[in-house]
């Protein structure tokens, strides 16, 4: 955990960077004793106004007007109290961390997440405008050449005889025609300024509507998957309406990098594919609003290993807030472009601004706060990125270690159904009372509430919270004790569990029951798997107030499977032959390595405790001590219905085979003949974020001999 923000022994290049502000607050006073002509009182540096009151020295750089109007990249020849120079550095720092080349990146430093998106569907207007800038003047020029034609059309009108009917009728028809075209020339005209913005209905920032509406663009809501991404179906078909209304207006995408709710990230290599192979191709530009999860991208790497985020996943702009992962104290951002992309969209604009030293304005506020640049660059410096991205990503894996901690200590209280856990560290649950969602400030939607984990979140105050939402549980929502505990299996449950485990599959198990299996037939197989699930260590049940076990669920690691000895329970062997045939498509030719994939693959629950959701709650709270221990999969074999349901509360799944018990045979006989259902082995995703592309890597295959 990192705990000191700045290090009790500071590096040289912190020494540095202080020695580099003193001499900065040293210009700055000398600066503002000669400052005459700018209409800036600077009440609080000369004293008249103190800002004691919020722990602001006199005579420190907060206390003093920092004023950086315009664009960083010129400076005021005479407007002299800024601080450009540390906003260059800081854009050059960022350029290195997102993989620009040297020198390629623009931008400036906003005041939060909305001026940032606001500026970067600004600059892509621009862009896509400029970009097109011969079609539209030569356009026009034809509007302005078929006018003239009309207008000499009319003339010619004008001199034909009223009762020359037939040659009226002609010179009319041209006129119309003349008409046609310039109508359909000047909508040319009007699609190509009027770019149309794409963005996820109910999931992007409020800001992008706003700002579309600010700069008379045309909207076009995609609606979201499940998880809040955007769904790239519906874009491509909304795309394809699009430009079938407007086949020459160009594309902005608005696309999110941690949505507030979810911190859902949406695939951009799937929207610049679409976009690619779309027919007839638009003109189109991507922004990424990054928010909070925009700062570190580079950390969380969720397109894989990139070198240059912008070039490589086709973006032109991103922006994201400083005041979110960095938490600095005041509302601040950053609006990044790349060289090309910013040149193009201020090419034709006329942007020097004489009365403040001929700065170039490409902003949207003009004045900005010097003082944020200079927070802005010395959290950088403090996190070392002008180095490297070492202590960012610490504090990252910090964060995401602590995601997952109040995932399952929320799971272990209110039960796997009422948690989510999507991306990052976005946590949603059900949500709690109003007092406490407003002692913990949470942001509520709906039903659930959400818990963003970031450095000021620790183990301390997840355990507080936990602890008052248990007391809030019992007190406002009136939700007693419940009548289980949920535990890892240990040899203190090993007799209770093998009782349950032979009386639940001997009674209650369908392929058991056919089988005609009874206690002494089954007991000595109970007794081997509960044996060496404690001595895994991953199995759990559920004991009641006397510490009897009334539900179990037995997990290993699919490296080191149980290995029945089946001389010692003969009538079993249907049973391992099903399993066996059911596994062979997914477990065949493969070498499993350790700590990869958990074999979850029996469940049981005692009678009296059924129906009361005790079977979903232990097979995740199963899941979440693999998933704690490093396994990315499950494995699991379901020879019911009900237990096969549990599949659904994860997000990743699969099918990797299924067998109808009618249409199995043992020995050339049709052993379940006349039994109803199916077994079924499923491929899970249990760790948050995985997918099932990274499956491969947990297992070796085997060369084929031919």
């Amino acid at each position: 955990m990192i705990k000191n923000k700045i290090p009790d022994n500071p590096s040289k290049s912190h020494t540095k960077l202080t020695r580099s502000f003193k001499l900065l607050l040293h210009r700055v006073k000398r600066l503002a004793r000669h400052k005459l002509g700018y209409p800036v009182s600077l009440l609080s540096h000369v004293g008249i106004i103190s800002n004691k009151v919020f722990g602001i020295k006199q005579g420190s750089l907060a206390n003093i007007l920092l004023n950086n109007v315009g664009d960083p990249f010129k400076d005021s020849e005479t407007s002299l109290l800024e601080v450009k120079k540390q906003e260059r550095m800081l854009i050059r720092i960022l350029e290195k961390f997102y993989g620009l080349d040297k020198d390629d990146a623009r931008g400036y430093v906003t005041t939060g997440g909305t001026e940032g998106n606001f500026a970067g569907i600004w600059w892509s207007k621009r862009y896509l405008i400029n970009h097109t800038m011969s079609t539209l003047l030569q356009t026009d020029d034809t509007v302005k050449l078929q006018t003239k034609e009309e207008q000499d059309l009319l003339v010619a009108l004008a001199k034909i005889p009223n009762n020359d009917y037939a040659s009226r009728a002609v010179q009319l028809q041209k006129i119309l025609d003349v008409r046609d075209v310039i109508a359909a020339n000047k909508s040319i005209i009007q699609q190509l300024l009027t770019p149309t913005v794409f963005f996820t209905k109910d999931h992007t920032h409020y800001s992008v509507p706003k700002v579309a509406e600010i700069l008379h663009l045309n909207i076009r809501p995609i609606q979201s998957s499940p998880d809040g991404s955007m769904d790239l179906n519906n874009f491509k078909k909304e795309l394809i309406l699009n430009l079938s209304a407007h086949p020459h207006s160009p594309v902005i995408v608005v696309c999110n990098i941690g949505t507030t709710i979810t911190g859902t990230i949406d695939n951009i290599p799937g929207v610049k594919k679409i976009l690619e192979e779309i027919q007839p191709r638009p003109n189109f530009t991507i922004h990424m609003d990054g928010a909070l999860t925009g700062f570190v991208l580079p950390v969380l790497r969720p397109y894989g290993k990139i070198k240059n985020y912008f070039q490589e996943l086709g973006v032109n702009t991103l922006a994201f807030s400083a005041h979110k992962y960095l938490g600095l104290s005041q509302p601040c951002g950053i609006i990044l472009s790349r060289k090309y992309f910013f040149e193009k969209a201020f090419e034709k604009a006329e942007r020097s601004v004489e009365y403040v030293g001929n700065i170039i304005d490409s902003t949207v506020t003009g004045s900005r706060s010097g003082l944020n640049v200079l927070m802005f660059y010395n959290a950088l410096h403090v996190l070392n990125l002008h180095k490297n991205t070492d202590t960012l990503v610490t504090m990252v894996n910090d964060n995401l270690s602590n995601a997952k901690y109040l995932y399952a200590e929320l799971i272990r209280i209110i039960g796997p159904e009422n948690v989510n856990f999507p991306y990052n560290f976005n946590v949603i649950f059900k949500k709690p009372s109003l007092a406490l969602s407003k002692k913990y400030q949470l942001m509520l939607r709906g039903e659930t509430a959400t818990i963003c984990v970031l450095s000021n979140v620790t183990k301390g105050l997840i355990d507080q919270f936990i602890n008052d939402l248990q007391l809030d549980r019992e007190m406002t929502m009136s939700i007693n004790k419940p009548e289980y505990t949920i535990c890892t299996l240990t040899i203190d449950h090993q007799k209770s569990a093998v009782d349950l485990f032979t009386k639940s599959f001997c009674d209650s198990e369908p392929i058991t029951k056919h089988l005609n299996i009874q206690y002494r037939d089954y007991e000595n197989f109970a007794k081997e798997v509960v044996r060496k699930a404690i001595q895994d260590g991953m199995s759990v049940v559920a004991v009641d107030q006397h510490n009897h076990v009334v539900a179990c669920v037995i997990a290993e690691d699919l490296a080191n499977p149980f290995e029945p000895m089946l001389a010692e329970y003969p009538k079993l062997k249907p049973i391992f032959a099903l399993l066996d045939q059911l596994s062979e498509p997914f477990l065949t030719g493969k070498t499993f390595y350790k700590g990869k994939i958990a074999h979850i693959w029996i469940a049981i629950v005692s009678a009296a405790y059924r129906g009361k959701g005790l079977s979903t709650a232990i097979d995740m709270a199963c899941a979440t001590i693999c998933m704690r221990k490093g396994y990315d999969f499950a494995y699991a074999e379901f020879t019911n219905d009900i237990s096969e349901k549990i599949t659904h509360h994860y997000k990743i799944y699969e099918l990797c085979n299924s067998i109808n018990y009618n249409d199995f045979t043992y020995e050339g006989q049709n052993i379940f003949k006349g039994l109803n259902g199916k077994a079924a082995a499923y491929i899970i995703g249990i760790k948050p974020g995985v997918e099932l592309d990274s499956l491969p890597g947990c297992y070796s295959v085997k060369a084929q001999v031919s």
